[in-house]
């Protein structure tokens, strides 16, 4: 299956989506694991979208999106 949209957008829907849920939640984390080259790219893709030079991270980093925080992981496999 063809994947399309901008990654940034499409999180920014399903943050609003949680936002709105039908209960009350205390906090909100997506954690999306990602194999080595994946993380690598995204975290590019989003250091380049925030417009700010960061130190490239280990195995994970958060972005926050409203207040939905998202946890980027290298996966352990």
């Amino acid at each position: 299956m063809e994947k399309k949209g901008d990654l940034l957008n499409q999180l920014a829907i399903i943050s609003d989506l949680l936002e709105k849920i039908n209960i009350n939640v205390e906090s909100s984390t997506i954690v999306l694991e990602l194999s080595k080259p994946e993380f690598d790219n995204t975290f590019e893709l989003i250091q380049k979208k925030y417009s700010v030079k960061m130190s490239k991270p280990k195995n994970t980093f958060t972005i926050n999106l409203g207040v939905v925080n998202v946890v980027f992981n290298t996966s352990s496999v």
